[in-house]
C-alpha cells in the first residue's frame, strides 16, 4: 500500500526531525543540525495505488479463462474484471440461496455482493463491467422479447373479443441500471429472487443520497431503502401519490465504478455503514487492447451465467472442517477490527462487515466452480479460497481505498504541484513561481499556500528557506531531479501532446 508523504517521511527519513509541517520548527521547516536528505529515495506522489492482484486461482476455470483472455482484449486491469464477474454471478443466482454461519443461532447469508470499482476514466470501467454483465443483460433482452411478444398475442385477442385470455405480467428483471428508489421497489416487488443494479459511475448516486441528506425525511428514507436492499427481506415502500407497495426480498447486488477524485465525496456515506457494504478495487492503469480470439471463453462464460441463473435456491450449510476454517478467519477478523481504529475514516466499519461478505463470497463461489452442484454443503476448500480472497486482496484494496478517499484532494493536488517542480528544473522557487504557474494554487493565500506545499517538505522534496509563517521561498532538493528523471520525461511528453492536441502553444503550467 502507498504510504501517505507523512508516513512515507517517518519510515524513510529516519535522521530528520519530522514534523507534519512547518508549524514549531525554530529552523523554518528545514532539517535540524544540517542533516541532507539528498542520498534518500523521496516519496513518489505518482505511485498512487500499491495493492495487489486479484488471487485468480480461487476462481473456478471457466472464469479463469475468460478474465484472463477478456482483460487482454478490453486492456483493463484483470483483477477489476474478476470482481465485476464475481459480482454479476451474485446477480445471476437466485438470492434465496444462503449458507447458515454457524450451527447455532439464526445466521444466514445470502450471495448479494456490492463492488466498486476506483479508477481514472482512462482505466476502462465501462466496457469492463459491460463485458462482465453482458450475458445477464442478454437474458433479460430475450426475457423481454418473449414478453412483447405475448403482449401483442393479448392485445389482438382482447381486439378481437376473445375469452379467457390472460394479460401476461412484466418480465423478470435482472439487471436495472439508474433508476429512483419508487421505481426500483415497484421492479423487485415482482419477484423475490433479487437483481443487480448497475451504474456506469456511483457518483449520481452518491450525489442523490446527499441531496436528501442532512436528515431530511426522503434522505433517510432512501438511505434506509439501500441498507435493507443489502440485507434483503421483506420491505414496503411507502409513497403518498403511489401508495404501498410491498416487496418480499428487497434483495439487491450493486455493480459500478467511481473515478478517485470524487472519493472525497464518499465522507458521508459512513456514518449509516453504507459506504463499507462495498467491496472496493483500486484499478490499475489500462493497457493497451489485444487483438486476440477469445470466443470459446465469452461463450464458456456465458454458458455459466446461464446456468447460474436456473439454478435452484437451497439453503446450505457448512461442513465442519469448513466452518472451522471459517471460524478461524472470523476469529482473524474480530482482532483486526479491534486494533483498526485509528487507521483511515470507515475501514474499521467495513472489516466489520467482512465476517458476513465471507459467507457471501463462499456461496458465490461454490456454485460458480458448479452450477449443477446439488447438494447442500460447502466444503473448506471454498472457504479457504475466501479467506484468500478477503486477506490477500479485499482487505489491501480496502486499506488504500479508505486511506485514499481522506486524502485524494489533497494527493491530487501534490502530483500537480510535483509535476510542475521537475519540469520547470528550477533549484528554487517562491510562492509567486507556484501562484503563476500551478492552477491550483493561484490566488490562495501565503498561509493556505504553505499548507498545500507542506507534504512535499515533509516529504524531502522541498527545504523551506525562512522560518514559518513568513517563508515566501523553497529549495529543490538536488535528489529530485536525479529519481524523477524519467518521471520528467513522461510528463513533459504528456504535456507536449495535450498541448498539440488541444491547438494550444506549449505551457509548463500544471
Amino acid at each position: 500500500m502507498k504510504p501517505s508523504p507523512e508516513d512515507w517521511a517517518r519510515e524513510h527519513l529516519e535522521d530528520v526531525p519530522f514534523e507534519p509541517n512547518s508549524r514549531g520548527r525554530g529552523n523554518g521547516g528545514a532539517p535540524a543540525g544540517g542533516a541532507s536528505v539528498t542520498t534518500a529515495t523521496l516519496f513518489d506522489p505518482w505511485e498512487r495505488y500499491i495493492v495487489p492482484e486479484f488471487p485468480f486461482g480461487v476462481l473456478p476455470g471457466v472464469l479463469q479463462d475468460y478474465v484472463g483472455s477478456q482483460s487482454q482484449v478490453i486492456g483493463v486491469d484483470a483483477s477489476a474484471i474478476a470482481m465485476a464477474a464475481l459480482t454479476t454471478i451474485s446477480g445471476s443466482l437466485d438470492h434465496r440461496f444462503a449458507v447458515k454461519m454457524m450451527r447455532g443461532g439464526n445466521w444466514w447469508e445470502h450471495p448479494r455482493l456490492w463492488t466498486l470499482l476506483c479508477g481514472d476514466p482512462s482505466t476502462k470501467k465501462t466496457p469492463c463491467v459491460n463485458a462482465a454483465t453482458h450475458p445477464l443483460e442478454l437474458h433479460e433482452a430475450e426475457l423481454r422479447r418473449d414478453y412483447e411478444a405475448k403482449r401483442r398475442d393479448y392485445e389482438r385477442a382482447k381486439q378481437a373479443k376473445q375469452k379467457g385470455v390472460e394479460e401476461p405480467g412484466p418480465s423478470t428483471r435482472y439487471v436495472v441500471f439508474d433508476t429512483t428508489v419508487e421505481k426500483l421497489g415497484e421492479i423487485i416487488a415482482r419477484s423475490d429472487k433479487g437483481l443487480l443494479v448497475k451504474r456506469d459511475e456511483f457518483a449520481g448516486w452518491i450525489g442523490d443520497l446527499e441531496r436528501y441528506g442532512g436528515g431530511s425525511r426522503r434522505g433517510a428514507s432512501d438511505r434506509g431503502f439501500w441498507l435493507k436492499a443489502y440485507d434483503g427481506g421483506p420491505y414496503g415502500v411507502d409513497r403518498v401519490n403511489r401508495g404501498e407497495i410491498h416487496i418480499g426480498n428487497l434483495s439487491v447486488s450493486l455493480l459500478g465504478g467511481i473515478q478517485p477524485e470524487r472519493l472525497s465525496e464518499l465522507h458521508g456515506l459512513t456514518s449509516d455503514g453504507l459506504l463499507q457494504r462495498f467491496a472496493p478495487v483500486m484499478m490499475r492503469a489500462a493497457a493497451l487492447a489485444r487483438d486476440i480470439d477469445n470466443g470459446a471463453d465469452v461463450q464458456s462464460y456465458h454458458r455459466l451465467i446461464t446456468m447460474l441463473i436456473r439454478a435452484p435456491h437451497r439453503r446450505m450449510h457448512l461442513t465442519n472442517d469448513a466452518l472451522a476454517a471459517m471460524d478461524e478467519l472470523r476469529a482473524h477478523l474480530f482482532k483486526l477490527e479491534q486494533v483498526s481504529a485509528g487507521l483511515a475514516n470507515g475501514f474499521q466499519g467495513f472489516v466489520g462487515k467482512l465476517p458476513g461478505l465471507a459467507g457471501r463470497l463462499a456461496v458465490i463461489l461454490r456454485m460458480a466452480s458448479d452450477p449443477e452442484y446439488p447438494f447442500h454443503e460447502i466444503g473448506a476448500e471454498i472457504v479457504l479460497n475466501v479467506r484468500t480472497l478477503i486477506l490477500d486482496f479485499i482487505i489491501p484494496h480496502a486499506r488504500e481505498f479508505y486511506r485514499a478517499a481522506e486524502e485524494m484532494t489533497d494527493g491530487e493536488r501534490i502530483r500537480k504541484v510535483a509535476s510542475w517542480l521537475i519540469t520547470s528544473k528550477r533549484t528554487l522557487v517562491n510562492s509567486r513561481d507556484f501562484a503563476r504557474n500551478v492552477w491550483c494554487l493561484r490566488g490562495l493565500p501565503l498561509l493556505d499556500l504553505q499548507k498545500h506545499v507542506s507534504p512535499l517538505v515533509a516529504a524531502g522534496w522541498l527545504e523551506p528557506v525562512s522560518p514559518f509563517p513568513s517563508n515566501t521561498a523553497w529549495a529543490v532538493a538536488p535528489v529530485v531531479a536525479a529519481q524523477f528523471d524519467q518521471r520528467r520525461r513522461i510528463e513533459e511528453e504528456q504535456k507536449a501532446l495535450l498541448a498539440e492536441l488541444m491547438g494550444a502553444p506549449r505551457k509548463a503550467e500544471a
